[in-house]
């Protein structure tokens, strides 16, 4: 690889990278996306590590998704034990049997690693699954604590590094190839809930800040809602779970049948990609699981569904949530009604957006290789136009890894 060496400026830290560095592969994001992708292709070549950067604002891996599980309290993960980043699909499951104490570790003594019939990993095992597939792809130190803020098109037929990427310390990373796994998203906000200090959107909300005998209205019908519900009932607090539409029951976010190429495969040949946005969306729909269900039957939660249009507001010293014609007064406030990818969000691309790239309310419109053009290519919930409504999650994230094994860094010469 010329000019740059990752390995080394990883040690020296961000803030004496050269003003201009060069490598294969620039990835974008720190989290499961981006590690199921490089799991497969390092599993592929080891030797293609020298040849690729990983750039994240935390600096390390999948420091949001361990921030956000813990916000919330969430014990057991929804994805079957066969999804995960390894590249062997039933790598976790070997690994961690069912109901057995994982017995070379003390972090699992005593405590199950997978549970149920689909053997979902529990949080715990799960972050130490994938602590120990960084470990053997040498990826753990490879993160570069950076935010992209620019990303410019090279021209030229003799331009081998099709991409300048700006970092936002100044310095410029010149790539080959981009991959794009970060996931720039927008809050949904209903339009009659007035967010404040105590009418919080569920991405803010922090569970270990609940206190014994707060009155908290939770908004959505989602697995967020009802895992937020759960946690602050455990917590001593007196907890109303209301939802617009009606209850749903569900293993999974969306039906496996979106990672098979039966289902998939109509879906594909839809030409309009806003039609294949209306598609997803239909399939995304709010559930929670069945065990989950079952918990909040247990726990101090009263529930509401079928309520309609939500509403909620600061009067005076009072917080009021209105559904159903119905009008009361409690503490706090979360508006557990999800998120949606879209990459304006994130500036460097809203600017190629606004340049003419092609998108749908801001999901990329992208090729069956998950490229955007000229080797920008995206992951996650932002490349769910090509890969369908299972995108975001981590049976999208392998279906992308096999998709994009091909195009891995290049080795030695090639570089």
């Amino acid at each position: 690889m010329n000019g740059f060496d990752a390995k080394s400026h990883l040690k020296l830290g961000l803030a004496q990278m050269p003003a201009s560095s060069r490598t294969d592969t620039l990835v974008v994001g720190a989290g499961p996306q981006a590690l199921t992708v490089l799991g497969r292709w390092l599993s592929d070549r080891p030797a293609c590590l020298h040849n690729l950067l990983v750039v994240d604002p935390a600096g390390t891996w999948m420091r949001t998704w361990k921030k956000s599980f813990a916000q919330q309290s969430i014990d057991v993960l929804r994805s079957p034990g066969v999804h995960h980043p390894d590249p062997d699909e039933m790598a976790f499951v070997n690994a961690y049997p069912q109901g057995e104490e994982f017995k070379t570790d003390s972090l699992f003594k005593g405590l199950a690693t997978s549970i149920g019939p689909l053997r979902r990993p529990t949080t715990a095992a799960f972050g130490q699954f994938c602590q120990d597939l960084l470990c053997r792809t040498g990826l753990v130190d490879r993160v570069i604590s950076a935010t992209v803020t620019g990303l410019r098109l090279c021209s030229g037929p003799d331009c081998d590094y099709r991409w300048e990427v700006r970092l936002d310390n100044g310095a410029e990373v010149k790539a080959r190839q981009v991959l794009w796994a970060g996931n720039p998203r927008a809050l949904r906000r209903p339009s009659e809930v007035q967010f404040s200090e105590s009418i919080l959107h569920s991405v803010q909300v922090d569970l270990r800040q609940v206190v014994p005998d707060q009155r908290i209205a939770v908004l959505g019908g989602g697995q967020t809602a009802g895992q937020l519900a759960l946690g602050a009932a455990r917590r001593g607090a007196e907890v109303i779970l209301v939802s617009r539409g009606p209850r749903r029951i569900a293993d999974l976010d969306v039906d496996a049948g979106w990672l098979m190429e039966d289902r998939l495969m109509p879906f594909r040949s839809i030409e309009s990609p806003i039609r294949r946005r209306r598609v997803v969306e239909l399939a995304q729909r709010g559930s929670i699981t069945a065990d989950l269900d079952s918990q909040l039957c247990l726990e101090r939660v009263q529930r509401i569904s079928t309520a309609g249009d939500l509403s909620a507001w600061n009067d005076s010293n009072d917080v009021i949530v209105g559904f159903a014609g119905i009008e009361c007064c409690v503490d706090r406030v979360w508006s557990a009604t999800g998120s949606c990818a879209d990459l304006r969000v994130d500036p460097a691309l809203a600017l190629f957006a606004e340049q003419g790239a092609p998108h749908v309310d801001g999901w990329p419109v992208l090729d069956k290789n998950l490229d955007w053009g000229n080797g920008l290519a995206f992951v996650g919930g932002l490349a769910a136009l090509t890969l369908g409504p299972a995108a975001g999650n981590l049976g999208g994230a392998r279906a992308a890894a096999e998709i994009l094994a091909s195009r891995g860094p290049r080795v030695g010469s090639e570089a």
